[in-house]
């Protein structure tokens, strides 16, 4: 999967506690790293809870989750596509 700019991203799921935890909260988690953030879904409830599906580099993929967890987002699943699908 590329983005965009034809940079390799992967799909972080983020299941939120309560569905009004906003997604400020996230961009101010991520911000100050310089992990682009792109907002591809918003569901009301695609598993149990409120989640919120985003993008970002796979390369950034492990730090991303490491300050998503540090902020008290510790129920994220990171999926990664292959390109030659």
């Amino acid at each position: 999967m590329t983005d965009d700019r034809g940079l390799a991203s992967c799909v972080l799921v983020i299941n939120l506690e309560r569905s009004s935890q906003p997604v400020a909260e996230i961009a101010t988690a991520l911000g100050p790293l310089g992990i682009p953030v792109d907002v591809v879904d918003r569901g009301p409830q695609l598993r149990w809870t409120a989640t919120l599906v985003l993008r970002v580099p796979t390369e950034r993929a492990e730090e991303a989750m490491l300050a998503l967890a540090l902020k008290g987002f510790g129920d994220v699943l990171a999926y990664e596509s292959d390109d030659a699908m």
